[in-house]
């Protein structure tokens, strides 16, 4: 008896539309292994799909007790914040998770939209230029660098992500597009 086996059971039963019997399989994983992460992270989804993100975030809470420093249950626990619209508490568990997993480069995007979203764009835009740093090739980083800087007003330093982004996408359409936009006229 392994979690892992019983979260795979979870996953399965819930592409069959039998959220009582996954939502068995995660308390079992839960059960053989209380640091178990993916079946709290599992578990907390399901009862998103099921309209009750309440228990979803007791469930990641009771996670954080046992695991304080998962990444993903910090991140899942953020985006449920997003889903409940409590901005403040969304940018702390997601910069939380990006603190923990700087090898993830979802987890500072998601991060900097949300400080974005809530009037911080200097912020959103250190969180991006880091991230970017560690994942210079990462195409969702580059495209918020180009955006806030572009919406913030500053035109130069959108054009410069969108020439990193015209390397690493030659040819693309839409990426000569936002050059042209982006350049100063002749």
């Amino acid at each position: 008896e392994r979690p892992e086996s019983h979260l795979n059971i979870g996953l399965a039963k819930m592409a069959q539309g039998k959220a009582a019997a996954a939502q068995k399989a995660y308390r079992t994983a839960l059960r053989l292994d209380p640091a178990f992460v993916p079946a709290y992270v599992n578990l907390a989804d399901l009862y998103r799909a099921l309209g009750s993100d309440a228990e979803g975030g007791a469930t990641l809470r009771a996670g954080l007790a046992v695991a304080p420093d998962s990444s993903d249950l910090h991140h899942a626990l953020g985006l449920l914040a997003i889903r409940a619209k409590r901005l403040d508490e969304a940018v702390t568990e997601l910069g939380r998770a990006d603190e923990l997993a700087p090898e993830n480069p979802r987890y500072a995007y998601v991060h900097a939209l949300v400080l974005n979203e809530t009037g911080n764009a200097e912020g959103a835009l250190r969180v991006l230029a880091d991230a970017h740093r560690r994942h210079p090739a990462d195409v969702d980083l580059l495209v918020a660098l180009i955006t806030i800087n572009r919406d913030t007003g500053n035109r130069a330093g959108a054009l410069d992500y969108a020439r990193t982004l015209s390397s690493l996408r030659p040819g693309d359409p839409e990426v000569a597009a936002l050059l042209r936009e982006l350049s100063p006229a002749p």
